[in-house]
């Protein structure tokens, strides 16, 4: 095994300084100064030694000195003694410190790491066809996704990388991800099945996160082929930020007619055989659920708008197991029907939206509670949501479809978003306006699907001319635009939340994480752009996909808070997925 010493300094380790001389110390030398360790090449640990320097100008090894890593370098490796190893976990640069009691001294130690990976598609010596720089050129790849300037959380999975340009099996690819001193290569080979796309291993991905010291993740596409040589794409930037944030997304398949939820496990089905109707064996549909702050409860409705209400316990194991999987209240009950609903903060009441009035009710019975203060709204209300400390209920008060009173909670083309004071057990007081839709732009006139940010004193919600993304308008089913806003929840101007959806008004259905880390929110929405390229993606299909965009809390109040966003990952790209809920890992039983 090789290590780097210095030579020098081990002449002078056979005597230690007299007493005398360690009085007379001045500084500290660290030795061998700005060494570099370049991983996977070789393991190469570091002897380090410290050399006194003295008043008369002598020198002398400091046999007794202690030395130790500072924070930046305790990420890049382990010291024994004075002996560094780089672990591999990240690259970058620290400090190596060395001190005798009297002074202090130090030097840096910088791991440079180049992970290669040639696919088995490629040559075996297909790295060597790509100069370290691509120059551009009329072969250079275009990237589709991740998006440029997206920021997206240290927990989530890697970004597929997805790009177009040629693709036969003549061409060669590189896929290079930058973070600080850290490189990730990949080499693929195209062809007639290669969608142009490179998902990195989560090792990669960890190693890059680990790396960045909190700046950007670069990624680049090259291209290679015999005739045209290496040419390189034009790069985009990620930035990672140090937050935990997991949980369970529930949403709805509308391709397929389910609930599924996408967690650390990936993809599955939310309840695999939810309750059939009584009227149609075949007909098993959940919908328009709600997950409980602490996800444990989901509440839906079951079976078709407007109908049965039911509330299953996601720790229960037989709601994944059981066939058909067990409700709360038993679902041959009548005694409520509900569209949208929501939890209190701890699940002992669910405010429930059958039709367009608001009722309370007991999630565990379905039994109706007596509500005191305020009487709850008996008509044009929709889409009410619970804030987490419990103090407020935001809904759309005062639907109109087209002037006149909205049949139902779904559809509807005007409304004034509110808020409700939730003054004690069961007790509200009068709803306040606090974004009237005779305020706003009429291409903005229907809010919908308000949702409290983690602090619950900010509300998102979208907004365009109907309640809904797409509805049926003359018989046609039609795209209908929409927008993301963020409101206080004592009211003000709306601030539109462009960023997140590129300036395009193809956003709906927000609903925020219950996580709030890393100096932001999280907030999940549908958006009908194009995720990635035509062949791994969805361009060109205007296929309803989910995702996130971090909510900067700095910026609140200022300006348009919204970051660049990233899809989530482990999404079905052949079907059309939304509502999504958010909620934390349910508990065990």
């Amino acid at each position: 095994m090789m290590r780097v010493m210095a030579i020098a300094a081990v002449v002078f380790a056979a005597c230690g300084p007299s007493s005398n001389e360690t009085q007379g110390l001045v500084s500290i030398e660290v030795q061998p100064a700005n060494a570099t360790i370049t991983l996977p090449s070789g393991v190469m640990p570091v002897d380090y030694t410290a050399i006194g320097h003295y008043k008369d100008g002598h020198t002398h090894v400091l046999s007794d000195a202690t030395f130790a890593l500072d924070t930046s370098a305790s990420a890049l490796g382990t010291l024994s003694v004075a002996e560094f190893n780089a672990t591999g976990a990240a690259a970058g640069t620290g400090n190596v410190i060395a001190t005798d009691g009297m002074a202090t001294g130090s030097t840096t130690v910088n791991v440079v790491i180049h992970n290669v990976h040639v696919d088995p598609t490629a040559p075996p010596d297909a790295a060597n066809d790509f100069p370290d720089t691509s120059p551009m050129g009329a072969q250079s790849p275009v990237i589709d996704y991740p998006l440029d300037g997206a920021v997206m959380p240290a927990t989530v999975k890697a970004p597929d990388v997805q790009w177009e340009g040629a693709n036969t099996a003549a061409d060669l690819y590189r896929v290079r991800l930058v973070a600080g001193l850290a490189t990730v290569d990949t080499i693929l080979a195209g062809g007639p099945t290669f969608k142009l796309d490179s998902a990195p291993l989560a090792a990669d991905w960890q190693l890059l996160i680990a790396s960045s010291g909190g700046q950007p993740i670069t990624v680049q596409v090259d291209h290679w082929d015999a005739t045209n040589g290496a040419q390189g794409g034009a790069p985009v930037h990620v930035r990672t930020v140090a937050a935990n944030v997991t949980g369970a997304i529930y949403y709805w398949n509308l391709s397929q007619g389910r609930m599924e939820r996408i967690d650390a496990n990936g993809r599955g089905l939310a309840i695999p055989n939810p309750p059939a109707s009584p009227s149609d064996a075949n007909n098993h549909c959940v919908a328009c659920h709600v997950v409980s702050r602490d996800g444990r409860y989901m509440s839906g409705e079951l079976w078709g708008g407007g109908l049965q209400g039911a509330v299953f316990d996601l720790s229960d194991p037989a709601v994944q197991m059981g066939n058909p999987a067990p409700t709360l209240a038993p679902v041959t009950s009548t005694s409520y029907t509900s569209l949208f609903s929501t939890f209190n903060p701890d699940a002992t009441r669910l405010l429930i939206n059958p039709g367009t009035q608001l009722q309370l009710i007991d999630p565990h019975t379905g039994a109706a509670v007596a509500t005191q203060g305020t009487p709850l709204p008996t008509a044009n209300a929709a889409h009410p949501c619970w804030s987490p400390d419990g103090t407020s209920i935001v809904y759309v008060a005062n639907i109109l479809a087209n002037g006149a009173a909205a049949g139902w909670a779904v559809d509807y083309t005007s409304g004034d978003l509110a808020v409700i004071p939730v003054t004690g057990p069961d007790t509200f007081g009068a709803s306040a306006t606090i974004v009237p839709s005779a305020s706003v732009d009429p291409a903005f006139a229907a809010p919908s699907w308000p949702s409290f940010a983690p602090d619950s004193s900010w509300i998102a919600y979208g907004a365009g001319v109907n309640s809904r993304g797409r509805n049926s308008v003359n018989n046609v089913e039609t795209t209908l635009p929409g927008s993301l806003f963020l409101v206080q929840k004592t009211g003000g101007t709306p601030t539109r939340l462009d960023i997140a959806c590129s300036g395009a008004r193809n956003c709906f259905l927000p609903n925020f994480s219950p996580y709030d880390d890393g100096g932001y929110f999280w907030l999940v929405f549908y958006s009908l752009r194009d995720y990635g390229n035509p062949l791994a993606g969805t361009k060109g299909t205007t296929r309803r996909q989910m995702w996130v965009t971090a909510i900067d809390k700095s910026k609140l109040g200022t300006a348009d808070a919204s970051s660049v966003p990233y899809w989530i990952p482990d999404q079905d790209t052949t079907t059309e997925n939304m509502s999504a809920f958010w909620a934390l890992p349910p508990p065990l039983q």
